[in-house]
């Protein structure tokens, strides 16, 4: 096993102890990335998605800024007492639900895919009514 599936498989379950402690969103949605990624790493390293020739791994550069933001707005998600929902943690957990419809639609589950999707729909569009309504 790569030393990259073990740490994203503790760290998401680190943010899914801490998010049963504290319910959070951005806890949540951070521990659901960190387990995307364990399992593409996994597919990576079994040689499902890429097989041995291919040791440039420029997916890191997208996929680690990701996750540390992720984590790092977890973290401060649990740190402070409980509020309204803030519009970072709704557009990451609009974020997180396309990641899921993308996957639900890869594996064949179109009805789910579409029914997430446009739950990340309306999540975004709560997420930008909420922005602009605290302009006013």
């Amino acid at each position: 096993m790569n030393l990259f599936v073990l740490v994203a498989g503790v760290m998401a379950v680190v943010l899914l102890v801490a998010g049963a402690q504290r319910p959070r969103l951005a806890v949540f949605v951070a521990a659901i990335l960190w387990l995307v990624y364990a399992c593409y790493e996994y597919l990576i390293v079994s040689g499902v998605l890429c097989d041995e020739k291919c040791n440039i791994r420029v997916d890191l550069l997208l996929f680690f800024p990701i996750l540390w933001i992720a984590t790092f707005l977890a973290y401060r998600s649990y740190m402070r007492p409980p509020g309204p929902p803030t519009v970072v943690g709704m557009v990451l957990g609009a974020i997180g639900l396309i990641i899921l419809a993308l996957l639900a639609a890869a594996f064949g589950y179109i009805a789910l895919a579409c029914a997430v999707g446009a739950g990340a729909l309306a999540i975004g569009a709560y997420a930008v009514k909420s922005r602009y309504d605290r302009r006013s």
